[in-house]
């Protein structure tokens, strides 16, 4: 490997006590997921697959959403095929009817529902454009994280939305903004300069926005990076690379991102200057089924053609990183002894970080494994 500084560096590998599990199937952990976006699900019901179940969501009397299982207690059958009425979803077969914590409220002929009458409800929040679920335990163990530019600052922003389906894995799809390295590699990026960092605290990370409410859920890093600019005249490709890379606004390129296990913020800049910002959720809806979805803005600046320079690239820079990533992502085998060397270090961390939360999730709230 060469250094930064020009010197070749042996690849060291990582003993094996080291190592965090790198389990087969969907491996999912207690955090907030994506679900579906906000102006799809309207009043409901929407049926989905999500945590490796079958899920119903709608909205209840106060617009707000609501996701429980999708199959009645009764005689098993499938929720989302009935309607809303008052807010409650209501079964197609005999018209029993659910609130939004899943207790059965109403069976017509009967004055009270039995108590056991009950499915499994979780827990839910809307915002930035889509409806959030709380996966792996009964009650959330932190507050969906906080995104200002689509909150606070959003005419700051031009921006769009993406969905990209994969049969890669939830941990796959977060750690590749830690795995720095296949930034060369895969994305044919050749950088100089290379600052990788796992940052210590979430005050590092206050342009993504404020602190999660709990310090354990959360991980960030920041990365730093010069893209080679050979000669025009030599290279004629890697010359336009290096520059549309840094957005023709500079020589160095900077991302700090910071996230919880469920999702990621990005915020990019060339020469300290800030570019764009991305929020990205994962909808984990099985083993091998995973979604990633979000939104990515780049920032205003004075000049109108400026910025849609700015946003025509970066879109395209998205599309065609997403493009590269995704057949890796699916033909991947995670199951396997992994080999780790030196660079390897911020993803080993990432991964018991991950891991940990999978870990927290309980045996009766865990999907398919």
């Amino acid at each position: 490997m060469i250094g930064a500084d020009g010197s070749r560096e042996e690849l060291q590998t990582v003993s094996a006590p080291a190592a965090p599990p790198n389990p087969a199937g969907a491996n999912i952990a207690a955090s907030w997921y994506a679900a579906i976006k906000s102006s799809r699900l309207g009043k409901g019901p929407h049926q989905m697959r999500l945590f490796g179940r079958e899920v119903v969501l709608w909205r209840d009397r106060k617009g707000v959403a609501r996701c429980v299982a999708a199959h009645c207690p009764h005689q098993g059958a499938n929720l989302g095929l009935g309607d809303v009425v008052k807010g409650e979803l209501r079964c197609p077969f005999h018209h029993w009817r659910f609130d939004g914590n899943g207790v059965c409220s109403a069976i017509p002929g009967l004055s009270r529902p039995p108590t056991t009458a009950r499915i499994s409800s979780y827990p839910t929040r809307e915002a930035y454009g889509f409806v959030w679920v709380w996966y792996g335990t009964a009650e959330p163990l932190f507050e969906l994280p906080e995104f200002p530019a689509l909150t606070e600052r959003p005419r700051r922003y031009l921006g769009f939305t993406y969905d990209d389906g994969t049969s890669g894995t939830v941990r796959q799809l977060l750690e590749n903004a830690v795995d720095h390295q296949h930034f060369s590699a895969l994305h044919g990026l050749a950088l100089e300069e290379v600052d990788f960092r796992v940052l210590a605290k979430q005050s590092e990370a206050a342009d993504n926005g404020p602190p999660l409410t709990r310090d354990d859920a959360w991980f960030g890093v920041w990365f730093s990076g010069r893209p080679w600019r050979p000669p025009l005249r030599r290279s004629p490709l890697g010359w336009i690379t290096g520059v549309v890379s840094t957005f023709a606004m500079g020589r160095h390129m900077q991302l700090l991102v910071d996230g919880w296990p469920g999702g990621q913020r990005f915020t990019a800049y060339v020469d300290g200057t800030e570019v764009y910002k991305v929020i990205m959720g994962i909808v984990p809806e099985g083993d091998r089924a995973t979604r990633q979805v979000g939104w990515a803005g780049v920032r205003r600046t004075g000049s109108w053609h400026r910025t849609l320079f700015n946003y025509v690239l970066f879109w395209v820079q998205n599309r065609a990183g997403t493009f590269q990533d995704v057949p890796v992502y699916d033909s991947t085998r995670n199951a396997q002894p992994t080999v780790y060397v030196r660079y390897d270090n911020g993803l080993l961390r990432f991964r018991r970080y991950y891991q940990s939360w999978v870990d927290r999730a309980t045996d009766e709230g865990k999907a398919v494994k």
